[in-house]
Formats: C-alpha cells, sequence, structure tokens
C-alpha cells in the first residue's frame, strides 16, 4: 500500500510514523519546515482537564497514555516531561469553580488533588500564590511535549522504516478519479499517486478538503506564546491560574500566555520587536514567580489552532481514498492519532474511541 500524509507537524508525523512502522509505502509532503507550523507554537500541555463532553476527555486521557507507550517502545525520550500541572482561581468565585471541576473530574476518574497551599512550597517552591488563596489543584498525570524535538526524533525513526519525508513541498492539488482521490498535485509540477491520502494539514483543512468538493467547517482561532530570556528559577511543573498560563521551556526559560493576549493579535502581527503589551503579561507572571523580576522578553511566537467548527476533533475517512485529521488537542492527541488511523487505513478496523469524532458529522 502506498500512502501520502500531507503535513509534517505532530499529527502527520505521527501517522507517517506508524504506517512505515507496518512497513507501508509512505510520503510526507510538508509545504515548509518540518514541525514549523503550529506544532511550533503550541503551549503543548497534555492534558485532559477540562475537555467535555465525556467522550472527548475520554480521548485526551487516551491521548496522554499514548506518550508513555511510545516512551516504552522508543526508551529515553528527552522530548516527554511529565511533572504535572499546578493550578489556582484568583477570580470572584474562582475557588467554588475549581473546586466544581476536581469533582467533576474525580468522578470521571481523573488524577486530581486538591491541596492546602501550605503545600505548594513542596511541589514548586518558586511559585508565590496570592495571599488569600487557600488550596490549589494538583494534576500529577500532566505535563508537555518538546513538540518539534518529539517530531524529530518521530521522523527520524519514520525514515529507518522507509518513509520518504519532502519539506518545502506544498500540495497544490488533489487528483480523483471518480469519485475517489487517488494522488496529489505539488508545486514542484509533479502528480504523486497512492492509495490514500492523510490529510494532517491543520487550520488549512478546508482548503484541501474544499479541492475534493467537501468544505469541512474549521473555526481557527489564534495564539500567542511568549518566552523569557534565562533565568535561574525553579519551575517543573505546568502552572494555571486566572491570569496565565506558563511552563518550563528548556534552559531556564519560562513559556507564557494568556487568552487576554490572544485577542491583541492577528496571524500577522509582527513580533520582531517584542510587541509592548507583552510587559504586562511578564508583569503577571513575575507575582507569581519573583525570580523572573528584571528578566525580558526574549521571543514571541504566533500561531493559528485548528478548531473543527463544533470544537471538537475529526478524524476518519471524508470521501473514498481521502482520510482527514484536525484537532485543538493535536498534541495531546498526536501519537494516538497517528496509530489508530494507522490502524484504520491498513485493516479497516475502527477503534470504538473514533465514533462521535468523524469529520463526516460536519458536513452532513
Amino acid at each position: 500500500m502506498r500512502v501520502i500524509v500531507i503535513g509534517g507537524g505532530i499529527v502527520g508525523i505521527s501517522v507517517a510514523f506508524r504506517l512505515a512502522q507496518a512497513g507501508t509505502e509512505v510520503t510526507v509532503l510538508e509545504a515548509g519546515r518540518l514541525g514549523g507550523g503550529t506544532s511550533s507554537v503550541s503551549f503543548a500541555w497534555l492534558n485532559a482537564n477540562n475537555k467535555p463532553p465525556f467522550a472527548y476527555h475520554q480521548l485526551n486521557v487516551s491521548g496522554m497514555g499514548e506518550y508513555f507507550r511510545l516512551r516504552d517502545e522508543l526508551g529515553a525520550v528527552p522530548w516527554l516531561h511529565i511533572d504535572g500541572n499546578v493550578e489556582w482561581d484568583g477570580s470572584d468565585g474562582g475557588a467554588e469553580r475549581l473546586r466544581d471541576k476536581v469533582n467533576r473530574l474525580r468522578d470521571w476518574g481523573y488524577q486530581v488533588e486538591l491541596l492546602p497551599i501550605s503545600e505548594l512550597r513542596y511541589l514548586e517552591p518558586d511559585l508565590v500564590a496570592p495571599p488569600e488563596l487557600e488550596e490549589f489543584a494538583f494534576y500529577p498525570t500532566e505535563g508537555y511535549l518538546d513538540t518539534v524535538a518529539c517530531i524529530a526524533s518521530l521522523a527520524g525513526t519514520a525514515r529507518g522504516y522507509g518513509a520518504t519525508i519532502r519539506e518545502h513541498c506544498r500540495v497544490t492539488g488533489i487528483i480523483q478519479h471518480g469519485d475517489r482521490v487517488v494522488g496529489v498535485e505539488t508545486s514542484t509540477g509533479e502528480n504523486l499517486f497512492a492509495d490514500t491520502v492523510v490529510s494532517c494539514v491543520g487550520h488549512c483543512t478546508g482548503d484541501i478538503t474544499r479541492m475534493v468538493g467537501v468544505p469541512l467547517p474549521m473555526a481557527p482561532t489564534v495564539g500567542l506564546v511568549a518566552i523569557s530570556a534565562p533565568t535561574a528559577v525553579r519551575l517543573r511543573s505546568v502552572h494555571h491560574d486566572d491570569k496565565m498560563n506558563i511552563r518550563p521551556d528548556g534552559a531556564g526559560r519560562i513559556m507564557m500566555r494568556h487568552y487576554d493576549f490572544d485577542e491583541m493579535v492577528s496571524e500577522d502581527t509582527p513580533v520582531d520587536p517584542i510587541p509592548s503589551f507583552l510587559d504586562s503579561l511578564l508583569e503577571r507572571v513575575v507575582k507569581v514567580v519573583p525570580g523572573l523580576a528584571g528578566t525580558h522578553i526574549e521571543s514571541v511566537r504566533i500561531g493559528v489552532r485548528p478548531i473543527p467548527a463544533d470544537g471538537l476533533s475529526a478524524i476518519g475517512p471524508l470521501v473514498p481514498g481521502l482520510y482527514v485529521i484536525a484537532s485543538h488537542s493535536a498534541v495531546t492527541l498526536g501519537a494516538l492519532f497517528g496509530r489508530l488511523a494507522a490502524q484504520e487505513i491498513l485493516t479497516g478496523e475502527v477503534d470504538p474511541r473514533l465514533a462521535d469524532f468523524r469529520p463526516t458529522r460536519l458536513v452532513q
């Protein structure tokens, strides 16, 4: 069997890795750099923290577990960081909302603890909570992914199994024979043929599906992350509160974001020089991580989140010969989607966890 995978982000490379591992002749076509799209600008939080309904929550729990499976297969994986997530909410009514969420997640069997604020110093000694705070939530199985490093690892392994990966090769058209997709046209002027084409192009999914006359409705949003200069602070966990989301980003750097600042940018907002409004984000973070006082924001990344119109994942055949994967939770779900998509493409076996997330629901 020959398969073409369009897109070299975390989802596309995961699919290619599993297909190549099974002995499939697979070619990945990436319009830019491998891992250079949304995967490179993601906050990359591995979680099923607040992802209703229950079926979507469970899908994300499985996605988290899939990275442990990868770790068992590949050995040492320095790109996987499972050191938990510390959360509090200092806004009006925030403590009650957090308790309600924790209770719901406990009912769903998710690992979460409500701890007195005095315990924070044992988990994250350089985090300072608001003085009025009495408790916080800790999610021990959550963490984050060094996404581009993970992509490099999977891509290298896929090449070892015989996969072909072509960067700077944009798909400009879909070739059909009757109602079946049989290949793609590329920006290099080639026609490449395959038994199945897999679209893993994130927020550009609608561009691909329109080529076969079935526009898949998407509702992408813009997201911004800022990276601090290297600073000698201790932070291992992901941290969320009502003012910020932060996590380590390697070599003493801290990644930071908040939805308030997403609303101030578009996909084309210049990030050099650093936008001045991000001083406000850094000020927020310094209140929680005082050790960052006096540092500066070193870089900013803006990306587009690939969200299907109803907010949930879309994975499965759309028309004969075209398999589509699009999801906001692409980092959490990427490794799982790679394995389940490869299984379905090669054997026709559909994992029951995908039943509620078929792309055809969006175009009926």
